[in-house]
C-alpha cells in the first residue's frame, strides 16, 4: 500500500511517497532507506558482528607473570595492555569502528579473560548500526623463552660472583638499590645469593661484562677472570667456553673503624693510624677522629696493605652515649691551612660534642664530630669507645680519641611510623635445600638478615646523600595507620626563608623523608616493547588504545 504526503519546501509543495514496511507494516520513506524495510526492521534483521571472532587464546607464562604479544610483555589482568593484546588476537575488527572496549570481571583462577566490545558499521544507505557483544579468551599457560633457559641446566653462558668476606651485607643492600635503580639486572637469567655475596647467571658474556663494568663505577672492586670448555667441534674449529667473574669486594663498609698500618699513613699524607671509614664508592673514604681530615684509599693501595689493615665494623662493637652538649665548632677559629683543605668536606658541620657513657660512671667527656647536622641534646649516638676495645695495635699508637661517634640512635618504636618501602631482588637461595642442622643456621642467618636490613632502612631514613640513589615507594599499609598528627609531621612544610645566622642548626625533621618524596608502587620489571609493524587493523586497534583513557569493569 502506498500513501502520498504533501511536503512543503519553500513556496513550492512537493509530494512525499511512504509505504507500510513489509515485516512490522510501518510506515517509512522508500526513497530515504531504498528498500523495502524499514530502518528498525534491518537492524533487527542484521549482524554486524557476523566475520568476527568470538572466542581466542592468549599464552600466559605463570612464572614471570608475562602475556605473549609478541614479544613477552608485562601486564597485570584487566590493564590496558592485555586490553590490547586480546584485541588483536579477534579477526575481522578492520570492517567495522570500534566505539568502546571494556574487561567483564572474571575470577582469575577460571583462566577466562572476557572483553565486552561496542562496535559500528553502516549496513545500508548510511545507515549506521551499533552493536555490543562480548568475547572470551583462554589463558593458555606457555613457558617464555627466558624461563625455559633459568629451569634448563647448562644454559648460561656467564656468570658474576659479588663477594665481600664480612659479617653483614650493608654494601649488599645498598648495591641491590642501585641495580634496581638503574635496571642494571634486565638481562640477568637467574641470582643466587649464597653466604658472603650474589652469583647473576647470563646468557651470553656481553651481559655479564656490562654488570662488571657498571660495578666499577659505583663501588671499589677487583675483578678475576676464568673460563671453562664446555664443548668443541674439531671440524669447524668452534669453541663453546663459560665464563666466571669473580669480583671480590674490601672487607670495609660504612661506619666501619680502620686502623691504618704506619707506612701508608706516610703515603696518605700524614694522617692518623686510626680513621672511620664514612663513605664507600669507587674508592675508600676516611675521616681522622682527631683532626676530621678526609682522605681517600684506593683499592689498589687497600690490596697492597690487606694483610696490615685492621677492621672493625659498628655492629659487633658498638657502644650508646647520651649527649649532654653540642657546641659548634667556627671557622674564625681554624687555621687557614685546615680551612682551605679542599678534602675537609665536613668543615661546616664540625662540632664538639659533650657525652656521657654507663662504662665510665656517666663522667662527661668532649670529643670531636663531624654529626653536627644531626646530633642534639639529650639524644642517644651510636659510635666506638676505644677504651673498650681489645686492640692491640692501640698500645703503639700514642694520640686516638678515647669514643668515636658514628650516628645517631634511631628508636625501635620510630619504625612503626616508616611511611616507605625498598625493592628487592628475587634472589634464590642455595642453602635451602639442605636440611638437619644447615636449615636451623640458615634460619638464624636469615633472621640476622632481617634485622641487618631493618638497620639499613634506618640509615636510608637519616641520610639524605645516600637517598639520591635509591627508589622509595610509598606503603601504603603504614600509611593508612598514621593519625592526623603523624601524618601531618611527614608533609612537606611551607617554603620558609632561609636561615642567615651560622648559629642556629637545621631542623632535625627537615631531612627526614616526606609523602611528597615518595613513588609509587610500580613495576621496575617492565621492559620497553619492540616496535613490529601491524597492519591496517592494528594501527585502528592502537589508536583506540591510545584515546582509551580508563578501562571500566563489569562485575
Amino acid at each position: 500500500m502506498m500513501e502520498t504526503e504533501n511536503q512543503q519546501i519553500g513556496n513550492q509543495i512537493k509530494p512525499k511517497t511512504t509505504i507500510l514496511c513489509s515485516i512490522c507494516d510501518l510506515a517509512f520513506t522508500p526513497s530515504e532507506q531504498k528498500t523495502l524495510i524499514c530502518t528498525n526492521c534491518i537492524i533487527n534483521q542484521t549482524d554486524i558482528t557476523i566475520g568476527i571472532t568470538k572466542e581466542g587464546i592468549v599464552n600466559y607464562c605463570r612464572f614471570c607473570h608475562r602475556y605473549l604479544r609478541p614479544p613477552w610483555t608485562l601486564c597485570e589482568r584487566e590493564s590496558k595492555e592485555l586490553l590490547s593484546i586480546c584485541l588483536k588476537r579477534l579477526r575481522g575488527l578492520n570492517k567495522v569502528k570500534i566505539i568502546d572496549a571494556a574487561f567483564v570481571y572474571t575470577e582469575p583462577s577460571s583462566k577466562r579473560i572476557k572483553v565486552k566490545l561496542t562496535i559500528q558499521k553502516e549496513v545500508l544507505n548510511n545507515t549506521n548500526m551499533q552493536q555490543t557483544f562480548i568475547c572470551e579468551f583462554l589463558e593458555h599457560y606457555q613457558q617464555c623463552e627466558d624461563c625455559k633457559k633459568e629451569f634448563t641446566p647448562h644454559t648460561w653462558g656467564a656468570a658474576v660472583q659479588v663477594r665481600q668476606r664480612v659479617d653483614h651485607k650493608k654494601t649488599f643492600f645498598y648495591l641491590e638499590q642501585l641495580l634496581l635503580k638503574y635496571n642494571a639486572n634486565d638481562k640477568v637469567l637467574k641470582i643466587e645469593q649464597v653466604d658472603d655475596g650474589l652469583d647473576f647467571f647470563y646468557k651470553s658474556r656481553s651481559h655479564a661484562n656490562r654488570l662488571v663494568e657498571y660495578l666499577s663505577t659505583i663501588l671499589p672492586i677487583r675483578v678475576k677472570q676464568s673460563k671453562q670448555l664446555v664443548s668443541h667441534d674439531a671440524s669447524s674449529n668452534l669453541f663453546n667456553y663459560k665464563y666466571v667473574y669473580a669480583v671480590d669486594l674490601p672487607k670495609v663498609c660504612k661506619d666501619d673503624l680502620v686502623i691504618l698500618p704506619q707506612k701508608l699513613c706516610k703515603e696518605l699524607g700524614g694522617v692518623g693510624r686510626v680513621q672511620l671509614c664514612y663513605k664507600l664508592t669507587t674508592i675508600i673514604h676516611l675521616i681522622d677522629p682527631l683532626s676530621m681530615k678526609c682522605s681517600d684509599l684506593s683499592i689498589e693501595a687497600f690490596s697492597l696493605y690487606e694483610n696490615e689493615i685492621e677492621v672493625y665494623n659498628l655492629k659487633t662493637h658498638q657502644h650508646e652515649f647520651t649527649v649532654v652538649d653540642v657546641e659548634r665548632i667556627h671557622t674564625r677559629n681554624l687555621n687557614e691551612s685546615y680551612i682551605s683543605s679542599s678534602q675537609n668536606a665536613f668543615l661546616p658541620k664540625l662540632t664538639k660534642v659533650t657525652i656521657i657513657r654507663e662504662s665510665n660512671n656517666y663522667v662527661p667527656i668532649t670529643v670531636k664530630s663531624h654529626l653536627g647536622d644531626i646530633l642534639k641534646t639529650g639524644q642517644v649516638a651510636i659510635g666506638y669507645d676505644l677504651t673498650q676495645l681489645t686492640i692491640e695495635s692501640l698500645e703503639d699508637i700514642s694520640n686516638y680519641p678515647e669514643c668515636i661517634l658514628v650516628k645517631r640512635q634511631i628508636n625501635k618504636e620510630a619504625r612503626k611510623l616508616r611511611i616507605f618501602k625498598l625493592k628487592r631482588l628475587e634472589a634464590q637461595n642455595v642453602m635451602e635445600e639442605e636440611g638437619g642442622e644447615r636449615k636451623r643456621n640458615q634460619q638464624k642467618k636469615q633472621n640476622d638478615q632481617e634485622e641487618q636490613f631493618e638497620e639499613f632502612l634506618d640509615d636510608v631514613e637519616k641520610d639524605k646523600e645516600m637517598r639520591k640513589n635509591i627508589n622509595l615507594y610509598r606503603d601504603e599499609e603504614k600509611i593508612k595507620k598514621l593519625n592526623k598528627e603523624d601524618l601531618k609531621k611527614k608533609q612537606k612544610k611551607p617554603v620558609q626563608q632561609q636561615k642567615k645566622d651560622d648559629d642556629e642548626w637545621q631542623d632535625d625533621d627537615e631531612d627526614d623523608i616526606k609523602l611528597e618524596d615518595l613513588m609509587k608502587d610500580l613495576n621496575l620489571e617492565d621492559k620497553p616493547e619492540l616496535a613490529e609493524p601491524v597492519d591496517e587493523a592494528q594501527e585502528e586497534i592502537n589508536q583506540f588504545i591510545t584515546k582509551l583513557e580508563k578501562v571500566t569493569i563489569e562485575k
